[in-house]
């Protein structure tokens, strides 16, 4: 796990929107979405669902959200 893509997670969280996130981390949408996958398969779940065009965490992404803070 990197600590880019725990960055990477945080930024798309608090907004909820991969695009958002990669204008304040001055990356791709493409490399956003790479290191949520990336991360993903490293925790065995999905952190995020599509509701359309939008993102939501899922129960297990803010409960992941909530062991990040903590730590």
């Amino acid at each position: 796990m990197e600590i880019k893509w725990l960055k990477t997670f945080i930024i798309a969280a608090s907004y909820e929107n991969f695009r958002q996130a990669s204008e304040d981390l001055f990356l791709t949408q493409p490399a956003v979405s790479k290191h949520i996958q990336r991360l993903q398969q490293e925790l065995g779940d999905e952190l995020f669902e599509k509701k359309g065009k939008y993102i939501v965490l899922t129960e297990a992404g803010r409960f992941f959200c909530l062991m990040l803070k903590k730590w």
